[in-house]
């Protein structure tokens, strides 16, 4: 079951992932970009191989936080548990990451060795600037969604939730007015009985007034709601 602090706490973390999405874009971008300027610029490109790691090996962590959560990213596994309930993640955005993933591994040692081709480069550069960037898109996209929908769906909770407080509210109230009416007509009959109704006009009165507290209690609840409405 989740609890209100758990639903807040999926929330944050589902922002936090519509941020790390648009991250990994620039991710992508740095690491073409190194691996650009490692093949061209020969041993002297070496020095570039550790911005290349650093950028693959954080996206790579972005993306297993999409997949089952990262407690170092500040994304716990409930929410990535809401992204999947909600399909989210589909193939068309799973896909072209993988790919990506799968190339810059392989041509990562070709780098290292001064082996990398200029076509490898050239394909790495395409995908980044083309299925990949689509699929970032889509997947900023549909986390975003999953917020919004988490969220809109809360909203009309708390609505129903007042609609019903608000009723239970009428009730009390009409409730509260008839006991008031029966008490007052027993106060009236206790007073045609002359000293014989001297004991349940005390009952009476007694009845009077807690159905005048429970008229201003409810009374109090209908202004309380329609001040935070």
């Amino acid at each position: 079951m989740t609890t209100a602090l758990d639903s807040v706490d999926i929330d944050a973390a589902l922002g936090s992932l519509i941020n790390l999405s648009g991250k990994m874009r620039m991710l992508s971008h740095r690491a073409a970009l190194f691996a650009m300027l490692i093949s061209t610029k020969g041993t002297a490109g070496q020095a570039y191989l550790a911005s290349y790691d650093e950028a693959t090996r954080e996206f790579s962590d972005i993306f297993q936080a999409i997949c089952r959560g990262h407690d170092a990213l500040g994304i716990p596994a409930r929410a990535v548990e809401e992204l999947a309930a909600q399909g989210a993640i589909d193939d068309a955005i799973r896909i072209p990451i993988q790919t990506f993933l799968g190339q810059t591994t392989t041509l990562r040692t070709n780098l290292e060795t001064g082996n990398a081709s200029g076509a490898e480069v050239e394909k790495l550069v395409d995908l980044v600037a083309g299925d990949l960037l689509s699929a970032l898109n889509r997947l900023t996209a549909a986390v975003s969604a999953c917020l919004k929908a988490r969220m809109g769906s809360r909203q009309a909770q708390s609505e129903q939730t007042r609609v019903a407080m608000l009723r239970a509210v009428g009730s009390i109230s009409d409730v509260s007015m008839k006991v008031k009416l029966i008490s007052l007509n027993a106060t009236i009959e206790a007073a045609r009985a002359g000293p014989y109704g001297k004991s349940f006009g005390v009952i009476a009165a007694e009845i009077r007034t807690l159905s005048e507290d429970a008229a201003r209690s409810a009374q109090g609840l209908r202004d309380q709601m329609e001040r935070t409405a």
